[in-house]
C-alpha cells in the first residue's frame, strides 16, 4: 500500500483561552451585489470587507511549499477534461475528437488542496501528485499532464484551452502552458512566488495574465463567493455539480458547526463550549472542511417563495494571525439571520467573539497531530504539527501490529494523505513519535 500521495503545509496554532466571556453582539451584511458577481472577503475581527469580482480570475496554483494545488474557477463556464490520448508531449498535436466523452474534474468543495487538476493521482506511485511527478531529490514537481479546458461563455459560445502544466520550483514558482487549439494563442507563463506573499494562492487570468484577487492572509477568515457544488436536482435523482452561493474558509482556518447548543447556551457556558470544539471525535469538533459553512444554513422554499435560514445553527470560527514568534488566536460565533438572494446578493448574520484572558502562545516543540475524516473509507488526512526534525508514521491494527511505516523529515504543520481503501473495515490507529513524545490516533475505515 502506498503510504503517502503528498503534504502540504497548512499555517495553524491552537491557543487555549482561558476564563472566556462574550463580548458584543455585531450584526453585520456581506455584499456579493446582484447576480453574486461580487467574491467577498471577510475579517471577523475588524470587520473589513475586501470585494474582488468573481470572475478575476480564472486559474490559482498555491504557495503553499510541499502542495501543488491547482484550482480553476468553474463560475467561469470553465470545465477540466484530462487528456487521455497521451501525455503532454501531445500539447502540439492534441486530438480534441470525442471530448466530451472525457473524464471531467472538478475542485474539491471540502479539502482546499484538492483542486480540479489534483484528482487524477496515479496510486502506483507514491510520487505522482496527479498533474506531475515530485523529485524528492530536487523537490521540484515535473508535470506530465495535458488537460483541455472547455470554456462556455453566455451568449458568446464555446472555446478550448489546452493547459499543461510544466513545472513547480522549490521556490514555489509555478510555470505552465496555455494554447488555443488553432495555435493563435501559445504562450508559456510563470507565477511568482514572490508576487503573491502573504497570500494563499497566486491568481492567474487567461486574457491578464497575473491577477492580485485576495487580500493578506492575516486581513480575512472567510469567503463569501460562488462555487460548484454537488446538488439534487429539484425534481430529485443523483447530485449534479451546480453552482452554489456560500462561505468558504480561508486555507488552514478551522471551524466548528453547532446545532446541539443555542447562542445563548454557548454565551452561559463558553469554557464548554471550546473545550468541546477542541476535543477529537467530538459532534462539535472543529474542522479544516472548506465549506464548513457552506450554503445548506439557508434554503428557498416553493411554497412561500421565501428563504428559510437555519437559525439554531451556529458556526465558531478559529481566527488565527501570526505575528512573529507569537500566534494570536481568537474564536468567534456567527449565525446567520436572513439573505436576500441574488436580487442584492446579500447575507446577513450576527458575529460575536468569545474572547479569554490569554489569546497568544509562544510557539513550542509540541508534537500535535489529528486524522480526518473519521470514519473514512478511502484516505485519511494526517496533519502533523512539530518541530523536531524527525517523526515516524506507523498504521497500526488494534492488535499492535505494524501495516505500513514512513520516517519522514522536517513535518512542522504538515498534511499527509494516506489511502486506507484496502483495508478491511474496522478499527485502527495512527502511531506518530518524534524522538520525545507520541500520538495515538484512533480511526475507524468504513
Amino acid at each position: 500500500m502506498k503510504k503517502i500521495l503528498f503534504q502540504t503545509v497548512l499555517f495553524f496554532f491552537l491557543s487555549l483561552p482561558s476564563l472566556c466571556k462574550s463580548q458584543t453582539i455585531i450584526a453585520d451584511t456581506a455584499t456579493m451585489r446582484q447576480g453574486y458577481s461580487s467574491a467577498l472577503y471577510f475579517n471577523l475581527r475588524t470587520g473589513e470587507k475586501t470585494p474582488a469580482p468573481i470572475n478575476a480570475w480564472d486559474m490559482a496554483h498555491t504557495t503553499v511549499s510541499r502542495d501543488n494545488c491547482i484550482r480553476i474557477n468553474h463560475m467561469n463556464g470553465i470545465e477540466v477534461y484530462a487528456y487521455p490520448k497521451g501525455d503532454n508531449s501531445a500539447y502540439s498535436s492534441m486530438d480534441t475528437s470525442g471530448w466530451p466523452n472525457w473524464k471531467k474534474y472538478y475542485n474539491n468543495t471540502h479539502v482546499h488542496e484538492l483542486g480540479a487538476l489534483n484528482q487524477s493521482v496515479n496510486k502506483k506511485n507514491m510520487w505522482d501528485f496527479s498533474w506531475g511527478v515530485y523529485d524528492p531529490t530536487t523537490k521540484i514537481i515535473t508535470g506530465d499532464s495535458l488537460y483541455l479546458l472547455v470554456i462556455s461563455i453566455p451568449n458568446t459560445g464555446i472555446s478550448f484551452l489546452k493547459f499543461m502544466p510544466i513545472a513547480q520550483l522549490i521556490s514555489g514558482d509555478f510555470i505552465f502552458k496555455l494554447g488555443s487549439l488553432d495555435g493563435t494563442i501559445n504562450r508559456t507563463d510563470t507565477l511568482l512566488q514572490s508576487d503573491f506573499t502573504g497570500n494563499s494562492y497566486k491568481y492567474y487570468s487567461f486574457t491578464k495574465g497575473k491577477v492580485q484577487v485576495e487580500p493578506l492572509r492575516d486581513n480575512y477568515d472567510i469567503l463569501f463567493t460562488r462555487y460548484l457544488a454537488l446538488t439534487v436536482p429539484p425534481g430529485g435523482g443523483s447530485p449534479v455539480f451546480y453552482p452554489t452561493m456560500g462561505v468558504e474558509s480561508k486555507r488552514g482556518t478551522r471551524i466548528s458547526k453547532i446545532a446541539n447548543y443555542t447562542w445563548s447556551e454557548i454565551n452561559q457556558t463558553p469554557a464548554k463550549v471550546l473545550d468541546e470544539i477542541k476535543t477529537q471525535g467530538n459532534q462539535n469538533e472543529l474542522s479544516k472542511d472548506l465549506t464548513k459553512i457552506g450554503s445548506n444554513w439557508k434554503s428557498y422554499d416553493n411554497a412561500t417563495m421565501t428563504w428559510k435560514i437555519e437559525r439554531t445553527w451556529t458556526y465558531i470560527v478559529e481566527s488565527v494571525r501570526n505575528q512573529g514568534k507569537v500566534i494570536d488566536t481568537a474564536y468567534w460565533m456567527i449565525g446567520f439571520s436572513g439573505f436576500s438572494g441574488s436580487g442584492k446578493g446579500d447575507s446577513y448574520f450576527n458575529r460575536q467573539e468569545l474572547k479569554g484572558r490569554v489569546s497568544a502562545v509562544s510557539k513550542t516543540n509540541k508534537l500535535r497531530a489529528t486524522v480526518f475524516p473519521n470514519p473514512a473509507e478511502k484516505e485519511l488526512l494526517l496533519w502533523i504539527s512539530t518541530e523536531s526534525q524527525s517523526a515516524s508514521i506507523k498504521l497500526l491494527g488494534l492488535d499492535g501490529r505494524v501495516i505500513s511505516s514512513l520516517n519522514a523529515l522536517s513535518l512542522n504543520d504538515s498534511t499527509l494523505r494516506i489511502p486506507i481503501e484496502q483495508l478491511a473495515s474496522g478499527s485502527y490507529r495512527i502511531l506518530v513519535q518524534t524522538p520525545t513524545e507520541h500520538i495515538n490516533l484512533p480511526f475507524i475505515k468504513q
